[in-house]
């Protein structure tokens, strides 16, 4: 259970692409810029993840932004 519990928290960087429709040069500089922690998955050390309210957070500030709305 704890680790589909942390699959529904965590997304791959593949996945945090795709959610924010980035290329993923793009996406290591949204993580360096907003200082997001990556994760490495403990069955797969090449995988690495961030949290998905992290994300949600880019998302919104990009929402705000394309509202108008100081970020």
């Amino acid at each position: 259970m704890a680790i589909a519990k942390q699959h529904d928290e965590t997304l791959t960087l593949t996945a945090a692409q795709e959610m924010l429709g980035v290329s993923r040069t793009t996406l290591w500089r949204i993580i360096r810029s907003y200082q997001i922690q990556t994760l490495t998955d403990v069955l797969d050390t090449r995988i690495k993840l961030v949290k998905k309210c992290d994300i949600e957070r880019v998302l919104e500030d990009a929402e705000k932004v394309r509202r108008g709305i100081a970020a």
